[in-house]
């Protein structure tokens, strides 16, 4: 049986999922949906980015030298002080609620990726509350639970599940189960957990979380740190079309676009040292509510699968336009390189009269060309049906602004 690390115990993984995170200025919590918060650091109200740096680097350094909040909270009055921060809430509740979050979300996003690293060994999780008065009637319902690493059950419910929870998990190996007589759950099937709206004092739905867990802790905070394009993919997936969008809006912050970009790269460099394509797909970014108001109003009787945009790895080569080599459409290393960030900042998005399919245009030009991206929605990958990107490459504004060939749904294609 493996134990999972005590809280407080530096290890290597848990510092290096807070030390990585990127600051974004933000007003509150959840300017930012609940995966974005792995690989984004974020103190609600905070808006400068020296206070930022100022308040993580104070987090970090409690994280590797095993510090205790009340040096942290002598940090974080200095760091206010230099930097004239006026911040909501009583010092003490608000300095418990930054260091004791950003220390067990570390602890369990690093514990995931050892669960990760030995889970051939050790292919079960159970489930554990603290045990005690204070745990949610929910989660001491979930005690005990035991499901396999891979289970989809994982995806939302590994702890921390909210606010102060101190819920944690525990691995088994397979002789374990039998000798602890253990019960394996069925087959996880999320369509089938009871879900709650989340409402705004203004009566708004922005969100659906599993009952039981707050509004941004539904996801896993390890597999939001190693794979956070595909966490928020799945988040996105979880929801409603129509608040699909407007989170995307509030989401793809500068800090996360930075994250994607990266998460890009490396797929690019992965592929190209594995040698050959083994059907793997990279998510590059996802459609905004804009676009897909534009969709629904120009194709209403298209039911979009997914709003995720992907790369397919058999597809990379020809995205790079060597078949283009000697043309001015082939892509420059850079704008292949930002691909994910033209899904954000675009100029136009056309549909293809004769093709079908959907053509993002985005700022910027190279060649006296409008660089443009083919897209095709609803096609089959490893992650079930995607919006697919097909082409890369470049026209003229008359050959995207003629009618015949193209409608325009969203935007312009004037500078």
């Amino acid at each position: 049986m493996a134990e999972v690390q005590p809280f407080g115990v530096k290890f290597s993984e848990a510092i290096d999922y807070l030390k990585g995170k990127l600051p974004e200025a933000t007003l509150k919590w959840n300017d930012l949906a609940g995966p974005v918060h792995s690989t984004v650091f974020a103190v609600a109200g905070a808006t400068k980015a020296d206070l930022l740096t100022d308040i993580h680097s104070a987090l970090v350094r409690a994280l590797e030298n095993g510090t205790t909040i009340t040096q942290f909270r002598k940090d974080f009055d200095a760091a206010v002080q230099q930097h004239g921060w006026t911040y909501k809430g009583k010092r003490g509740w608000r300095t418990s609620v930054i260091f004791n979050t950003n220390m067990r979300t570390a602890h369990m996003a690093g514990r995931w990726k050892q669960i990760q690293a030995n889970k051939d060994r050790y292919p079960y999780l159970q489930y554990r509350t603290a045990g005690d008065a204070r745990v949610r009637p929910q989660h001491r319902l979930w005690n005990g639970l035991v499901y396999p690493v891979d289970s989809v059950f994982w995806d939302t419910h590994y702890p921390p599940c909210g606010w102060g929870c101190r819920c944690t998990v525990r691995a088994y190996a397979a002789r374990d189960i039998e000798d602890k007589n253990l019960v394996v759950q069925p087959t996880f099937d999320p369509a089938t957990q009871k879900t709650r709206a989340v409402v705004t004092r203004d009566g708004e739905i922005t969100d659906h979380v599993p009952v039981g867990i707050d509004p941004g802790w539904d996801h896993n905070v390890g597999k939001s740190w190693i794979t956070p394009e595909l966490a928020l993919g799945e988040k996105l997936a979880r929801l409603p079309l129509e608040l699909r969008g407007p989170m995307v809006d509030k989401t793809i912050s500068p800090a996360f676009q930075t994250v994607l970009n990266a998460r890009f790269k490396a797929f690019q460099t992965a592929l190209k040292a594995a040698g050959r394509p083994s059907g793997a797909a990279q998510i590059v970014g996802y459609l905004d509510s804009a676009t897909l108001g534009a969709l629904a109003t120009e194709l209403p009787a298209t039911v979009l699968e997914s709003t995720a945009v992907v790369v397919m790895d058999n597809n990379t080569k020809h995205l790079e336009g060597q078949h283009k080599a000697a043309s001015p459409q082939q892509w420059p290393a850079e704008w292949l390189d930002a691909l994910p960030e033209h899904f954000r900042n675009y100029r136009a998005v056309l549909l293809d009269l004769d093709q079908g399919s959907i053509v993002f245009v985005p700022q910027g030009s190279f060649n006296q060309t409008l660089p443009k991206i083919t897209v095709r929605l609803n096609q089959k990958s490893k992650m079930g049906k995607t919006v697919s990107v097909v082409s890369l490459g470049s026209a003229a504004i008359s050959n995207l602004d003629n009618p015949k060939k193209y409608r325009l749904l969203l935007g312009t294609l004037q500078k």
